[in-house]
């Protein structure tokens, strides 16, 4: 049956996880055979996984960008889970060996200020940048852990994408006032630059993808809620940390967010 599947399948990956093992879904009996299943695992894994770290805070959405959806193979983005847990806000620190190996992606993070909710099963653009109420500079903490098997795009969205936690600079809800798509990025690892981006990295505008991810989730039956935190995808390439590092993620009209590595 599916549901044993999906079942065992997360099953595995949560086992994995609490080990510090090295992913073996992909080259077992649960590995899944679409995205639809893949989707159904990472539900079962970060189940398992809300017993120890505790209720949701929103989303992350990964592969926003075409660049990325072409080097992958993907069609469309894909989404994850974060823990409220795992939410830090600026300045903030971690440790090292928490993690297998870790690393940061510079993103926005916005907050929703009512549901986006349509019988009809679809929501607009218009619906969607109405319903947030802020957005803020933020860094998602990524642990980029191993797995056996070919890299894949259900291999990616089972394990969650790696997401691991998301770090808040301070909210900003006259956003649509400023020219957030013009708006350049800086990120400087113990003040030496490593990259830059614009907010127009992210389908032109670092909300744009909260339009996919409203509807990706009404097609599977859920929605996004008010107060949700949905990451929208990252305007600089994965950069990994070692302890003693120091991050600074500056952006124009929304700040700044800081992360020491211990």
């Amino acid at each position: 049956m599916k549901a044993d599947k999906f079942r065992d399948g997360g099953k595995s990956l949560y086992e994995d996880f609490k080990q510090n093992n090295t992913f073996s879904l992909m080259v077992g009996d649960y590995a899944p055979d679409n995205i639809e299943e893949a989707y159904e695992i990472q539900n079962e894994y970060m189940r398992l996984r809300s017993e120890d770290s505790g209720e949701f805070a929103g989303y992350k959405i990964a592969y926003t960008t075409k660049v990325m959806q072409e080097r992958l193979g993907a069609k469309e983005p894909v989404h994850g889970r974060i823990f409220k847990s795992n939410v830090l806000h600026s300045p903030s620190s971690v440790v090292a060996s928490d993690y297998v190996r870790l690393g940061i992606e510079c993103e926005i993070a916005v907050i929703l200020g009512h549901d986006l909710y349509s019988k009809s099963g679809h929501i607009d653009k218009d619906q969607v940048f109405d319903a947030v109420e802020s957005i803020s500079i933020a860094y998602e903490i990524i642990d980029g852990r191993p797995s056996l098997g070919e890299d894949s795009i259900p291999q990616s969205i089972a394990t969650n994408i790696s997401g691991a936690g998301v770090v808040l600079g301070n909210a900003v809800k006259n956003w649509r006032d400023l020219d957030i798509p013009g708006s350049v990025c800086e990120l400087k690892l113990n003040g030496q630059t490593v990259g830059s981006g614009k907010g127009s990295d992210v389908n032109g505008h670092p909300v744009e993808p909260m339009v996919w991810i409203a509807n990706a989730l009404l097609s599977r039956g859920k929605y996004l809620k008010a107060g949700d935190l949905v990451i929208t995808g990252s305007m600089i390439p994965p950069t990994f940390l070692d302890a003693g590092t120091l991050a600074l993620l500056e952006m124009d009209n929304l700040g700044s967010v800081t992360l020491s590595v211990e």
